[in-house]
């Protein structure tokens, strides 16, 4: 049922967070938004496995197991248990290699936990610290700074161990790790590109360094208040030591030997940005212009590093990178751009490449088939997503100049998308060649706001924002057909609705009226605006079915009209239904906000049974118009980094200026243009993204209904049903005497039900052959999966017996329309494409049958009429 949706997928921008991550499985962990998304690569989907309060930042993952993360309001969630930073800064969370420790670097002190959040030790740094890592054997903790050095860290307490500094850099550390799994080596690289290799030995300690590190022990213990004790460890002590751990006291690290990649290795060089090692000894350095270059460390040659490729792979700087397990994929993110890339090294191939929605979301569409989704962006581009997958698969290289304002497939044309814009274009796309093929505009420049389709796929009309005029376009031809005035205001919606066998033009306005336009009216003059319906205020949305009309205004009104008779049915007040929370730098409450308390887009289901509508708040409402009522109220997104989510604010945090006191220094950014709303999603800065719905859509099955929002593109629908018998679909409701009746009253959808649970082949078609042609469109899609196989056993036998072959090829049709997914997407339910697989078996064997004397007859038809 419709009422039971839930939120099944999101697109959205691929990488967000500061952190990327592949598992043991080749899985590949990203941030997005306030989401953990796992990319499966072997079987190319997405799927959200977490989801927090805030935007993630950092976050870490061991096997696929242990999920920990760090939002923008540095709220950590580990393994479930959520804990207050207490408001200090977190740079870096990482499991241990053995997965039985967390360490967290904070602003200058590094924390290491176990898996149930209790301290282990805690390490006090003087500068902050800016990144971690771990030794092979989770028993060492390499952490660099401010200050320009690297500090080894012990996880446990060693009486004889102080902890280690290496110095060497004059300007910010990139990364440091150990070389191998031995622990002798160490390599440390900064920002501009001086790589060290250090080197563990015991025959350079001299007399003064065992001095200076007997007097810094001394001073450790004495401010611990311990007794002095340089006594060699004991057996039991010994028996839980690595070797590393035995003999460290006894030498230290010297650096051994340092290169400049910038001056000897890349010659496109620029400022460092990401580093990723990999245990055989292969290094990858990410940098400002986008150069990808990989090294082979081999400590015994001269130079150590040696270039294995170096080439530029984006055009952005590259932000993140991760190499998987068995060094052959190497992930990249582009948070400036939100671009994600897996790429192959040694074939120098795509495995992934995605780039987020760049800019705001503001329309999208579905295609007939529900497999391709057409999202269009503040930006003018048009991209196209698979339904299945999540992923982008094309995107279009002749866009629009400005923002797309309306997208739609043709419905009687396969693969034709069009959209419209700011930039006073409309666009012809075909989606299976993938280019424009038809580009049309209004004589006069103008801001197209809205677009719709005629149900023929023959008219194409589109409201301007000044002058206010609809224009009428041939797609056939592309040339504008008409131009129909009277309006007083920017048009912001228009519909075709059919209504006693007429196409009728709907078009609303902000000045308060909708207006009826008959296009293949003969005695309708060149420019008339048609029939008038006056409203309270400006009308924002419009949705149709049938023949009746919803409007929705500024006032908080959603009112309905009957075509036919022009007189209003009923009238909702959806203040209260849609009103959001309060927006940053906003001087007014929520409750008296009159910007929050409408619709600005609506959409009626196929079966013009419920009305769906959403604005500039979290919620979609849902709305049943058989009982008038609201009866459910959908949320878009849990992220309260975006603006407006917070339905009561605590005013203690809004200081004189009206702005955030609570606010971090990573989630300030400068300000936009004045007047301007803009925002770029990639970037995600909090409390700057006010969250709102732009667009809604029902699929043709009705059994999902897509969402353009601030936080993406949001899919709802059912939860996968039941693909096995349950005994209990049969009770005493099940007879004979209640599928009659059903009959009878005409609820075919309720009897073909039953009559399939009952599974007796005599009332089954009996009731399938009772149910009219034109009710088979809202009867298939009722029909639960689990009882498609019997509904095709049932038309195969329809077939064979009645020979009724166009109205059984009717209700084929409209099974591959609405369980296409279930055909398409799943290897468990062969039973389906097996019995499709009859179902054209049968309709070749009825062709065959008449093909000869139809052929008969035509050649007689010629002869008699020559």
């Amino acid at each position: 049922m419709i009422t039971q949706f839930e939120e099944q997928s999101l697109l959205t921008s691929p990488t967000t967070s500061k952190i990327l991550q592949f598992t043991s499985d080749n899985i590949l962990i990203c941030g997005s938004g306030n989401r953990l998304m796992e990319y499966n690569l072997y079987n190319n989907t997405v799927k959200p496995i977490i989801q927090t309060r805030f935007n993630v930042k950092y976050f870490s993952v061991y096997n696929q197991q242990y999920y920990s993360s760090v939002d923008d309001q540095y709220n950590i969630l580990c393994n479930g248990k959520h804990i207050k930073s207490k408001n200090q800064q977190i740079k870096q969370i990482k499991h241990s290699p053995d997965g039985k420790m967390i360490a967290i670097a904070y602003l200058n002190k590094l924390i290491i936990y176990n898996l149930e959040m209790e301290k282990i030790k805690v390490h006090s740094n003087k500068h902050k610290i800016n990144g971690i890592c771990w030794s092979p054997d989770s028993r060492f903790i390499l952490s660099w700074g401010d200050d320009n050095s690297v500090i080894i860290n012990n996880v446990f307490k060693l009486r004889l161990y102080t902890d280690i500094m290496l110095q060497a850099h004059k300007f910010k550390i990139a990364s440091a790790f150990f070389l191998g799994s031995n622990i002798q080596y160490i390599i440390t690289i900064d920002v501009l590109g001086k790589v060290c290799l250090w080197k563990f030995v015991t025959d350079y300690v001299t007399e003064q360094y065992e001095a200076r590190q007997k007097f810094q022990k001394t001073k450790a213990q004495h401010h611990l208040g311990v007794e002095n004790d340089y006594s060699e460890y004991s057996i039991d002590e010994l028996l839980y030591m690595s070797d590393f751990e035995k003999n460290v006291h006894q030498g230290r690290f010297i650096l051994e030997k340092k290169i400049n990649i910038k001056e000897k290795l890349v010659k496109h060089f620029a400022a460092i940005k990401s580093v990723a090692y990999h245990t055989s000894n292969m290094m990858i350095i990410g940098m400002k212009n986008g150069v990808l270059t990989l090294f082979k460390i081999e400590p015994s040659e001269d130079p150590f590093l040696i270039q294995i490729q170096s080439f530029q792979i984006t055009q952005t700087q590259i932000d993140n990178l991760a190499i998987n397990k068995n060094g052959n994929w190497i992930a990249l993110g582009m948070r400036n751009s939100g671009q994600l890339i897996v790429w192959e090294w040694r074939s120098q191939s795509y495995i992934l490449n995605q780039q987020s929605l760049s800019y705001e979301t503001t329309c999208c569409t579905i295609s007939q088939d529900l497999t391709t989704i057409a999202v269009g962006t503040l930006g003018g581009i048009i991209r196209l997503y698979d339904q299945t997958s999540n992923f982008c698969i094309a995107k279009f290289n002749d866009q629009h100049s400005s923002k797309v304002t309306g997208i739609k497939y043709c419905p009687s044309k396969q693969g034709v998308l069009l959209s419209c814009s700011l930039d006073g274009t409309v666009r012809a796309y075909d989606t299976i060649r993938l280019k424009c093929f038809r580009v049309m505009q209004p004589e006069i420049l103008n801001q197209l706001q809205c677009l719709d389709v005629e149900p023929s796929g023959d008219l194409i009309c589109v409201g301007g924002f000044d002058p206010y005029e609809v224009y009428v376009f041939s797609l056939q031809t592309g040339q504008l057909v008409e131009v129909i005035s009277g309006h007083q205001a920017p048009i912001t919606s228009i519909k075709f609705i059919q209504a006693e066998e007429k196409v009728l033009l709907i078009s609303g306005s902000w000045d308060k009226t909708i207006r009826i336009h008959d296009l293949y009216a003969r005695g309708m003059k060149e420019g008339s605006g048609g029939d008038s319906m006056l409203h309270n205020s400006e009308v924002t949305a419009l949705a149709t079915r049938s023949n009746q009309i919803a409007v929705a205004t500024m006032g908080g009104e959603l009112v309905i009209w009957d075509v036919n008779e022009s007189l209003i049915l009923f009238t909702f007040d959806v203040h209260r239904d849609v009103q959001g929370g309060r927006i940053s730098k906003e001087t007014l409450a929520a409750q008296k906000n009159q910007n929050l308390k409408y619709f600005v887009a609506i959409e009626f289901s196929k079966d013009g049974q419920y009305l769906i509508g959403g604005g500039n708040s979290k919620f979609i409402c849902l709305y049943d118009m058989k009982y008038r009522i609201l009866i459910r109220r959908f949320i878009i997104s849990n992220n309260y980094s975006l603006d407006g989510m917070k339905l009561k604010v605590n005013f203690k945090t809004i200081d004189k200026e009206n702005k955030n006191i609570e606010e971090s220094d990573d989630e300030k950014q400068k300000d936009n243009l004045p007047g301007a709303k803009t925002f770029d999603v990639s970037k995600r800065s909090s409390k700057r993204v006010p969250v709102s719905v732009f667009n809604l859509q029902f699929t043709e099955s009705n059994r999902e209904f897509i969402v353009s929002s601030s936080e993406g593109v949001s899919i709802f629908g059912s939860a996968k049903r039941r693909q096995y018998f349950d005994p209990l679909d049969i009770d005493e409701t099940v007879s004979l005497e209640v599928i009659q009746k059903q009959i009878n009253q005409q609820n075919y959808t309720e009897a073909l039900i039953l009559s399939l649970k009952l599974n007796e082949a005599s009332i089954l078609d009996q009731v399938f052959n009772s149910i009219p042609v034109d009710s088979i469109i809202n009867t298939v899609p009722a029909i639960p999966e689990s009882l498609i196989v019997r509904l095709l056993e049932t038309i195969i036998r329809s077939m064979q017996i009645h020979r009724s072959i166009e109205s059984c090829l009717i209700w084929i049709q409209q099974i591959l329309i609405d369980f296409a997914p279930l055909i398409k997407g799943s290897t468990a339910n062969k039973k389906v494409q097996n019995m499709l697989q009859e179902v054209l078996k049968q309709v070749r064997l009825d062709f065959n049958r008449i093909k000869n004397p139809i052929r008969k007859c035509v050649n007689i038809l010629e002869y008699l009429s020559s």
